[in-house]
C-alpha cells in the first residue's frame, strides 16, 4: 500500500489539483512560500458526495492540523506568480 501524504514543490505560474492518500484520521498540512513568491493559494479539501468541501486554505507559509474521515484528499495550488517555489507537505500524524 502506497504511503498516505504528499511532499510536493510547486513552481511559479502553474496551478495543480492533486488527489492525495489519506488514513481517514489526523492529518497536517505544512506549507513554505518562496521569498520571490506573489500571491498563491493552497487550498485542502474532501469531496463530500459530489461537492468538495475545503478543510483549509493558506496563502502564507504556515500549517495546520485536520481531521477528516475520508481516505481520499484534494489540493489545489493556484493564483500565484513569481520565479520561487512553493512547498507543501500533508501527512497523517498517526499512521495506524
Amino acid at each position: 500500500m502506497a504511503a498516505a501524504g504528499l511532499t510536493k514543490s510547486y513552481s511559479a505560474n502553474t496551478s495543480s489539483d492533486e488527489e492525495i492518500t489519506h488514513n481517514g484520521k489526523t492529518g497536517v498540512l505544512l506549507v513554505g512560500f518562496g521569498a520571490s513568491v506573489s500571491g498563491g493559494t493552497v487550498t485542502l479539501k474532501h469531496t463530500v458526495g459530489d461537492v468538495d468541501v475545503t478543510i483549509d486554505a493558506l496563502s502564507a507559509s504556515g500549517g495546520t492540523q485536520f481531521v477528516s474521515p475520508l481516505g481520499k484528499l484534494k489540493l489545489q495550488v493556484s493564483g500565484y506568480a513569481g520565479s520561487g517555489n512553493i512547498n507543501v507537505i500533508v501527512r497523517p500524524l498517526n499512521e495506524h
